[in-house]
C-alpha cells in the first residue's frame, strides 16, 4: 500500500510539472512567453524587439489582455471596400491574433485584433499601428520553422 501511495505521489508531482497533458516521447511542448508593456509602449516595435531579443524565427500571437490606444485598424467595411480607422481613446482588446516572421534579422508583424467601441459595437482589423494603454499583455507561442504547414 505505501509503495501505492509513493507512485501516485511522484505520479501527481510529474503531472504538475509537464501540466495535465501527456507528452509524447521525443515531443516538445509549446513555448509560451508573455509581452508585458507598459503605457505608451508602441505595439509592433515592441513585438519585433521582444522577437529579436528572444531569437524567435517564428511565433503566433495567442491572446492579449489589456488596451491599446492611439491605433489605426485595417478593416473591410463591405462591399469590397477597406476603410481604415483610427482612434486616440484607450479600448479594451476583445479578440487577438497574428504572427511574428523573422527574416534576415528583420521582423515582420501581422496581427489582427478586436477593439471594444463604444455603445457596445466593436472594430477589427489589422492593426497599422498602435500602443499600449495602461497595461497591455500579450501570449507569444514560439513555433519551430521546421515544423510548420501552411495549406
Amino acid at each position: 500500500r505505501q509503495r501505492k501511495e509513493n507512485q501516485l505521489r511522484r505520479q501527481k508531482k510529474k503531472q504538475e510539472k509537464e501540466g495535465n497533458f501527456k507528452k509524447k516521447k521525443g515531443e516538445r511542448i509549446a513555448e509560451i512567453k508573455i509581452l508585458k508593456l507598459k503605457d505608451g509602449e508602441d505595439i509592433l516595435e515592441s513585438l519585433g524587439e521582444f522577437a529579436l531579443k528572444n531569437s524567435i524565427n517564428h511565433a503566433l500571437i495567442k491572446e492579449a489582455s489589456g488596451k491599446v490606444k492611439d491605433f489605426e485598424i485595417s478593416g473591410f467595411a463591405g462591399k469590397g471596400s477597406i476603410e481604415n480607422i483610427s482612434d486616440r481613446n484607450a479600448r479594451e482588446v476583445m479578440a487577438i491574433s497574428g504572427q511574428i516572421l523573422v527574416s534576415k534579422g528583420v521582423p515582420n508583424i501581422h496581427l489582427k485584433l478586436s477593439v471594444s467601441r463604444p455603445g457596445l459595437n466593436s472594430v477589427s482589423g489589422l492593426l497599422l499601428r498602435g500602443k499600449a494603454a495602461e497595461s497591455l499583455e500579450i501570449a507569444v507561442q514560439k513555433s519551430e520553422t521546421g515544423k510548420i504547414i501552411y495549406a
